[in-house]
């Protein structure tokens, strides 16, 4: 018995500015789905979009059969694509290529990011952008968090003891607001934006192209869905593997079971 899933993909209208569900289609765990973009918001602000892909969910099966000059069908392909992952040979996976669009993360997770290097990162530029991107900023604190990220503590995303908390959220806005308008002042006073922007919030967010293999994707899944990892990176790496189930299911289903994330996945 064939085990499928069924999708349904929320479409966007450039044209309308409208959201649209439109398309719906049911597809069996081996196959990959060719219909880009495919956007996954990320808890807490944000969002990643997978733009293209190289290879196939049996992609590294396929290709580590040259090791021995042989032949398999679908069904062949399936047991030796679980056994590469069991037995950790996972040069293979080195052929399946994601390019990822990453939308407004807090620049330290930005950082965090950047830290594992088997990949290639093209991130946007304060040097030659501004956090309003022109657009008039709306001083509360739902506004903000699009442009500065907020712990999400304040918005009840994550359970804390904080104490006090609308005061102290009143504080983190006029904070930002303070900063906001600092800068504004000084790139109006002639200062360059790559020095203004020093004054900024270390919450400031960002966004960047990631182009990665699945090779380096399950080392930023072992790392980045650990409980041990900061809160927004693990919500960034949940979103990176909903995304993975929705064109490469076999792969992504049999590594986080074999290796033990799928509990940390579904948290």
């Amino acid at each position: 018995m064939k085990k499928t899933f069924h999708l349904l993909y929320e479409n966007y209208s450039r044209k309308s500015n409208r959201y649209f569900n439109s398309l719906s289609l049911t597809y069996n765990l081996n196959m990959a789905v060719k219909i880009f973009p495919i956007t996954e918001d990320i808890l807490g602000g944000g969002k990643i979009i997978l733009e293209e892909m190289l290879g196939d969910d049996l992609t590294p099966a396929r290709v580590a059969r040259i090791s021995y000059l042989s032949e398999g069908d679908e069904e062949a392909n399936k047991k030796l694509l679980v056994k590469l992952l069991e037995s950790k040979h996972l040069s293979p996976f080195e052929q399946q290529v994601f390019r990822f669009k990453i939308e407004d993360i807090p620049m330290y997770i930005g950082e965090q990011l950047l830290r594992h290097r088997i990949a290639s990162p093209l991130k946007r530029s304060y040097r030659f952008t501004s956090p309003e991107k022109g657009k008039k900023i709306e001083y509360t604190a739902e506004k903000l968090n699009k442009i500065v990220h907020i712990p999400p503590e304040f918005f009840g995303l994550r359970e804390s003891d904080v104490k006090d908390k609308d005061r102290l959220l009143n504080e983190i806005v006029n904070h930002i607001k303070k900063s906001i308008e600092l800068y504004q002042e000084l790139v109006e006073k002639g200062l360059r934006k790559e020095a203004a922007r020093t004054i900024l919030p270390a919450g400031l967010r960002t966004s960047l192209y990631w182009t990665v293999n699945m090779r380096s994707l399950m080392n930023f899944l072992d790392q980045r869905l650990n409980p041990k990892a900061q809160w927004e990176i693990r919500e960034l790496a949940k979103a990176v593997a909903r995304i993975l189930y929705q064109v490469v299911p076999l792969t992504i289903d049999n590594y986080l079971r074999i290796s033990g994330l799928y509990k940390y996945y579904t948290e």
